[in-house]
């Protein structure tokens, strides 16, 4: 319970800084203001992701664990040239485990894949300011990227977990910013399944919603199946079907918090959660999230359309999707950020706040008590521990749930 213990106090010490942030707000935009953009953030970037990376992994020689062993061995594999699928296990999609097979070719060794993980989170800012800049005012905008790098979540998932969830959101917003430089939609689409390829499989789930967004659906959509039939064709003759059931067989695993986590214990096990029909039902409520939300917000500007959509359907996944954890807010932490969250506001910066912290704190300690599945209310009171692993989920999924009805509140306003 070390980690869980650290990463608790490193929480509360993040979350007070931002507190002196928004306290400063005023000096600090007035300093802001005059610097240029990707200086800030590159400066930002150093001390909040680069500093932490050298003390935590090389000054006190840390080696992670988790996620990134599963990485690591995934990227060994395919270093070595070998095929994925079909010589070595992967739940990611087909080139994931080979951009982290290019870090191991320059360092061998686990935290290669944290520095990648960082490397691309830098990416990732700089390629949303550039999709925000022309719709929110510049310094805002950076000061709210401020706030983002210290945000509990955002600093956990990256620079202690090096997960991958916040690539989704990369590869959307280089899709649209190619688009929007050369103004060819079959171009959206082929960086549309450049971000299927090198995230997960969830990915597709925002697909569907964009046939509401962008007009004339089909120009973006075939140069993606003409390619996409290409790599098909690649991975079912090297590996048959399971490009498919390897990454799918996540979706199978009961995790929380979630809804159906939540629900189960009070519900006394009776809706048998963790079979695999709530897979479905959870899919199809997240997929009709993303529909719904892409018809109705796609008079708005695209950049908030577009944010919308993306916080809406990925929060209502880790609200309803059994396999779902607290991980999960690195898929739509940044846009939630930068676009949704009204920093002038007490009760917003509360809340979020609380939700990061909870989101960061939960997994290590789910996983440490050997991911306990509460089937009656009697099984959480017999330890205090679960009594409070059992609070977190409560607390992250209502947590999850208000800026759902914040964002929806805010872009139907």
């Amino acid at each position: 319970m070390e980690t869980v213990l650290i990463k608790s106090i490193l929480s509360i010490f993040l979350s007070l800084i931002i507190a002196g942030i928004l306290f400063f707000e005023k000096p600090i935009k007035l300093s802001v203001s005059n610097v240029s953009p990707t200086l800030f953030i590159g400066f930002t970037w150093f001390l909040t992701r680069l500093i932490p990376f050298f003390v935590v992994y090389i000054w006190f020689n840390y080696i992670p664990f988790s996620d990134i062993s599963g990485f690591f061995n995934q990227a060994t594999h395919a270093s070595r040239g070998e095929v994925v699928y079909r010589d070595f296990y992967c739940m990611y999609s087909p080139f994931f485990p080979y951009i982290n097979g290019f870090a191991l070719l320059l360092w061998d060794d686990k935290r290669a894949i944290v520095l990648m993980m960082v490397l691309l989170e830098f990416i990732t800012v700089i390629s949303t300011f550039s999709f925000f800049k022309t719709t929110t005012n510049k310094t805002e905008l950076l000061f709210k990227i401020l706030i983002y790098w210290l945000l509990p979540s955002s600093f956990m998932f990256c620079v202690l977990g090096g997960q991958e969830d916040e690539l989704m959101w990369l590869m959307v917003v280089l899709s649209f910013l190619m688009f929007q430089k050369t103004g060819r939609l079959e171009i959206l689409g082929i960086f549309l399944l450049l971000g299927f390829l090198v995230t997960k499989a969830v990915f597709v789930l925002f697909l569907p919603a964009l046939l509401f967004l962008i007009k004339k659906p089909i120009r973006w959509i075939w140069p993606m199946a003409v390619l996409g039939i290409v790599v098909l064709f690649f991975l079912y003759n090297t590996s048959r079907w399971e490009f498919i059931g390897q990454p799918t067989a996540e979706a199978n695993t009961f995790r929380a918090p979630n809804l159906p986590s939540v629900l189960s214990p009070i519900t006394f096990g009776i809706f048998n959660f963790g079979a695999k029909f709530w897979n479905w039902i959870g899919l199809l409520i997240t997929v009709g999230m993303g529909i719904f939300a892409a018809n109705r917000f796609k008079k708005l500007p695209l950049t908030h359309s577009l944010s919308a959509v993306w916080v809406l359907l990925f929060g209502t996944m880790m609200v309803v999707q059994q396999s779902a954890y607290s991980s999960y807010i690195f898929i739509f932490l940044l846009p939630l950020s930068l676009v949704w969250i009204d920093f002038n506001n007490k009760k917003e910066v509360i809340i979020l706040l609380i939700f990061n912290v909870g989101s960061a704190i939960h997994p290590s300690l789910w996983w440490r008590l050997q991911q306990p599945k509460y089937t009656t209310p009697l099984v959480i009171f017999q330890k205090p521990i679960y009594v409070l692993d059992y609070g977190l989920q409560i607390l992250v999924l209502l947590s999850t749930l208000y800026f759902l009805r914040l964002v929806w509140k805010k872009a139907t306003a």
